[in-house]
């Protein structure tokens, strides 16, 4: 059966080549730039379905403000290079400023009103760095189409607010990997997810679009969305078994109801809900990935030997997710070698002592 992608339809182009786009009202156009119905594909159409509508009037901008400044931005390589799901995080940022701010003249935004935005935004410190971020990039833009002087440069006297220290997402505990598995029975979609977040450490968004072709000769062969990490896991015997028993999707190995990709809400979703089934309520998918980290360190793996199966670039990343569980560890052989060192002085020091006491 043909897996169809509503909004999204072929033409050939003046070279009488077949391309697809993706057209919906209200939504920006889209040109596929992989071969209908790979797994790129499927990326693209699903950041095109998670896209921001284009906000009416968008087209009538006042030259020189924020509304003219974003649409430039959107045209220019700094933003078309993107990753797909990046361009949808950057337009939900962009857009939300161009709902406030879109008819105003970017020059009037100098350090001292960026710096009111951040200390507005102290309790979304993410947010707030995110959005300067952007901001700089949006004064590179004014700055070339000389809307702004060349020197004028506000972002750069401002700060963003400091992210407070988190953990981060809970990674499972065994109990706690035993009692999901318990509670979802192989041939679930919970099941099958679980496993393969779990097995296979990789990313939600990696595997929401894993296919078929993922997986071949025992192991997962895949290149990361987030990083364009290549990583070559085996297929250890627990996600072989999450395999077989299914249920498995026509094209993707996990699918909605209606034979699609599941969209990043939908997959967190169902396994959030499958979660608090199993009593599991703090739980969640992404701490599955630190989970596997942890498995991994707790096996006495390298660095180098637990990155290559995460897909983790630097150390310091794969370390947050892996854990420092085993400073208790490295304390008791602190302390043993500390007393060890105390013991021998103490012999040292007894014979003079007794030499002076006349013993």
């Amino acid at each position: 059966m043909k897996k169809s992608y509503p909004f999204a339809s072929s033409f050939l182009d003046r070279h009488g080549k077949r391309r697809w786009r993706f057209r919906r009202k209200g939504y920006p156009t889209h040109y596929f730039k992989a071969p209908h119905g790979t797994k790129d594909f499927e990326r693209e159409y699903a950041a095109c379905l998670e896209a921001d509508p284009i906000r009416a009037g968008v087209d009538r901008t006042r030259p020189g403000s924020v509304s003219d400044v974003i649409a430039r931005y959107y045209g220019d390589n700094a933003f078309q290079d993107l990753r797909d799901s990046t361009k949808v995080v950057y337009r939900g940022v962009l857009e939300r400023f161009r709902a406030s701010f879109g008819d105003d003249p970017i020059k009037r935004f100098d350090a001292d009103r960026i710096a009111r935005l951040m200390n507005a935004m102290r309790h979304k410190p993410h947010a707030a760095a995110r959005l300067r971020k952007l901001l700089a990039q949006l004064f590179v833009i004014a700055r070339r189409a000389k809307i702004v002087p060349a020197s004028f440069d506000p972002v750069k006297d401002t700060r963003a607010p400091k992210v407070a220290e988190s953990e981060g997402f809970h990674p499972w505990t065994e109990e706690e990997l035993e009692t999901f598995e318990a509670k979802h029975p192989l041939g679930t979609k919970p099941r099958l997810a679980f496993a393969l977040l779990l097995y296979g450490a990789q990313r939600s968004g990696d595997v929401r679009f894993m296919t078929h072709g993922s997986i071949q000769g025992g192991r997962i062969r895949l290149r990361q969305s987030k990083t364009s990490t290549a990583v070559d896991v085996p297929v250890v015997e627990p996600l072989e078994q999450a395999l077989e028993a299914g249920p498995l999707g026509k094209v993707t190995l996990i699918e909605t109801k209606d034979g699609e990709p599941f969209t990043q809400k939908g997959f967190y979703n169902l396994m959030k809900r499958a979660c608090i089934v199993a009593g599991l309520s703090h739980c969640s998918p992404h701490g599955l990935r630190k989970s596997a980290a942890r498995r991994c360190r707790e096996a006495g793996c390298s660095d180098e030997q637990g990155m290559a199966i995460t897909g983790h670039k630097t150390v310091k990343e794969y370390r947050h997710y892996a854990g420092t569980s085993d400073t208790a560890a490295r304390a008791d052989v602190a302390m043993a070698m500390v007393m060890a060192n105390r013991a021998k002085k103490v012999a040292k020091e007894q014979p003079q002592t007794l030499e002076k006491e006349g013993i």
